[in-house]
């Protein structure tokens, strides 16, 4: 009776761990510099819930690129809302960047479209978003907040990088006036349709570097509406 139900007892703690899941995990943050070479995509475990293990062998995706990589392995619990960081060799070089958990190949780089993308886990969880910030500083988090960047790990190091190159300016104050407001909206409503060579194109107002004034631009501009620039 008492090897029965110490059996029992040893199943529970072992069974927990070795079939814990892996779905509770979200897509939290995605970051990018203006040419895409240096991203991250980050998870949280968004349930509080110790057991979610269960990643390695799941897919990390963008629809609009068609790129994916496979999770390398599990994780150790307690997994409660703890972070995971996927990140390109060139964001892990930056100054004080936390360790990537898992490093994105660079035969996949953008990993996702600057301009607009899904990015997935699974099919458990998809982060639809519209033109990312890609002035080396802010990034969009989940619920369309823009902010600056704030990569965590999983050993829970977390920072903040600057991938601008040195730049002055921040993507979409087009008068450099230190916020994105009516003035940066009316400078590109009126390059709206241009593109490059055209005379009333204007660079700044490009903001997602696709040659043309277009939507795309006019929603990254819109996102980082009454941002002050850092």
């Amino acid at each position: 009776m008492r090897r029965g139900l110490t059996a029992t007892a040893l199943c529970v703690g072992i069974c927990a761990t070795a079939f814990g899941g892996g779905h509770t995990w979200d897509v939290n943050e995605v970051f990018s510099n203006a040419d895409g070479t240096i991203q991250f995509v980050e998870l949280r475990e968004a349930n509080g819930t110790p057991g979610e293990i269960g990643t390695g062998g799941k897919l990390v995706s963008s629809d609009g690129l068609a790129h994916s990589f496979t999770i390398a392995s599990n994780v150790v619990a307690p997994t409660s809302n703890r972070h995971l960081l996927f990140a390109t060799q060139s964001f892990a070089d930056l100054p004080g960047a936390p360790t990537p958990d898992q490093i994105i190949p660079v035969g996949l780089l953008p990993f996702f479209n600057t301009a607009g993308d899904t990015v997935r886990y699974g099919a458990f969880d998809a982060f639809t978003f519209g033109a990312v910030p890609t002035d080396g500083i802010n990034s969009m988090n989940d619920g369309g907040i823009v902010a600056a960047n704030s990569p965590t790990n999983y050993a829970g190091q977390t920072g903040s990088v600057d991938a601008s190159g040195g730049e002055t300016g921040c993507v979409g104050d087009l008068d450099d006036s230190g916020t994105i407001d009516l003035a940066d909206l009316a400078g590109l409503l009126s390059a709206f349709g241009a593109s490059t060579g055209d005379a009333n194109f204007i660079e700044a107002a490009d903001l997602d570097n696709s040659g043309t004034i277009d939507l795309g631009d006019l929603a990254g501009l819109l996102a980082l509406f009454g941002t002050p620039c850092p």
